[in-house]
């Protein structure tokens, strides 16, 4: 048996590209498929440590309660396999939702936050950063996954959506070359 979870960011919804296509990806392998939607956030968050800390309480009580009737322990014979999606803020509740459940879940990470690497669990994980990402510093996240064994791509000249923002199709090849990675790391797990 295979499982994905799909763990949203705080504007960055299951239905943007990211994670849209990672859940047909997800399904295309045959994986069971859980998306998490969050809701009720702050506005204007960057940059304001006590709106991060009240979307950090928000989706971490939304991510418990949506995963508290799933049964992980199905997963975990030779043949299954358990693989976490997430974005932004959700990187930092999959890795630690992974952690306090004792969860060895393969990590994608789109677009990690600095705080997502308390709860890394080291060497499970491929991480994506765009160099223009406003929300991470491009030094400190490569110094965390290098840290943590967490393999990255860093994307020259892209945002924290892993977008140009003035190129449509720079944007989707960025995307389709995302997804391949991916497909090749999770295949790798599988």
């Amino acid at each position: 048996m295979k499982l994905a979870v799909i763990f949203p960011g705080i504007g960055y919804t299951c239905q943007k590209p990211l994670l849209y296509y990672s859940k047909k990806l997800a399904k295309s392998h045959g994986f069971e498929v859980i998306t998490l939607e969050y809701k009720d956030f702050p506005s204007n968050v960057n940059g304001n440590k006590d709106k991060m800390k009240e979307c950090f309480d928000i989706a971490w009580e939304q991510t418990c309660m949506q995963l508290s009737t799933v049964d992980f322990g199905k997963y975990t014979g030779d043949e299954d396999c358990i693989f976490f999606f997430s974005k932004s803020i959700g990187t930092i509740m999959a890795a630690k939702y992974a952690l306090e459940n004792n969860i060895l879940a393969g990590q994608i990470y789109y677009t990690p936050l600095k705080e997502t690497f308390d709860y890394v669990n080291d060497g499970y994980g491929l991480a994506f950063h765009g160099t223009n990402d406003p929300w991470a510093d491009n030094d400190t996240i490569r110094d965390l996954c290098d840290k943590k064994h967490i393999e990255l791509a860093e994307i020259p000249d892209v945002n924290h959506s892993l977008e140009m923002t003035d190129s449509v199709v720079d944007d989707i090849d960025f995307i389709a070359d995302v997804i391949e990675m991916v497909e090749s790391y999770v295949s790798d797990y599988e």
